[in-house]
């Protein structure tokens, strides 16, 4: 196995000095490799007013522990530490996020102390483009409590990807409630994130990159069905999957609906008219 290099970091990185180097021309050919190297930070501790305002802005009732998906924004500017780096080939701009899966392993309490690794690996060419993943690991005293991996797409072939589109029909799960989303979403998860994506602030931002509106960001979409199901998962250990699928414009109402059988939870979040899916995602209890 070769060996992966690991960048050591004494505190987080700024995310807004990193993002401006997303600005720097990459040129991507339609084969690329992915070198594996990872960042590590120790000793993160969570910051009380940014838990409050994610919870807010994500649906989360105050608790003593964080809510599940919490560690994917203290891990974000590692992230884009990897992404930005110079070793990393492909352009920041236009990367896709479109799986994730995350596993708490346990309840994290809020005044724990996190080190945090996150790891680029498993490249492939697709016959859509080049996909990779970042692997988050959060660890307190040396055991794996929280991890992640989020799949990301560098597209270079958008004509076979429309060809290949096949429209199935959408299950029907018997829990449905409904959400309205303002349009200034994305810029209040944005805040709480440090993700600035342009495609998810302002329409007219959108518009630089081909969207008529701004989406809501993919991670907002999961967290919140994470939340609307925090009285079902209570303290157990589980493991969430989601796709996703089409852009969320702001503002709009969405259906979020799913359904239980036995160990696991299926869920998805619709357009109001219930044709349309914006996330289909899964729980595994364990």
């Amino acid at each position: 196995m070769n060996h992966i290099s690991t960048i050591h970091l004494s505190e987080s990185p700024n995310i807004l000095a990193l993002l401006s180097r997303a600005a720097l021309p990459k040129r991507a050919s339609a084969t690329v490799g992915i070198p594996h190297f990872s960042v590590e930070l120790k000793g993160v501790k969570v910051d009380p007013e940014r838990l409050k305002q994610y919870r807010k802005v994500c649906g989360f009732k105050p608790k003593s522990h964080l809510p599940a998906a919490f560690p994917h924004i203290m891990a974000f500017p590692l992230h884009i530490k990897l992404l930005t780096d110079p070793k990393f080939p492909l352009p920041l701009l236009g990367l896709i996020h479109y799986k994730n899966s995350m596993t708490q392993y346990r309840p994290l309490n809020i005044n724990e102390i996190l080190d945090i690794n996150c790891l680029l690996t498993n490249s492939h060419q697709s016959d859509v483009g080049v996909t990779f993943d970042i692997v988050t690991t959060v660890s307190v005293g040396g055991s794996v409590v929280w991890e992640e991996t989020s799949t990301l797409l560098h597209r270079t072939n958008k004509t076979k990807a429309s060809r290949q589109k096949v429209h199935t029909a959408l299950p029907s799960y018997q829990n449905n409630e409904t959400w309205a989303l303002s349009s200034s979403l994305g810029r209040r998860y944005a805040k709480v994130s440090s993700d600035f994506n342009l495609i998810h602030l302002y329409a007219w931002s959108a518009k630089l990159f081909g969207f008529d509106y701004a989406i809501v960001h993919g991670m907002w979409s999961k967290t919140r069905c994470i939340a609307a199901l925090s009285d079902t998962l209570g303290g157990q250990a589980f493991k969430v999957d989601v796709a996703f699928k089409l852009p969320l414009f702001l503002p709009s109402t969405v259906s979020f609906n799913w359904e239980q059988c036995n160990g696991v939870i299926d869920f998805q979040l619709l357009d109001k008219g219930l044709t349309k899916p914006h996330l289909k995602g899964k729980i595994t209890l364990m």
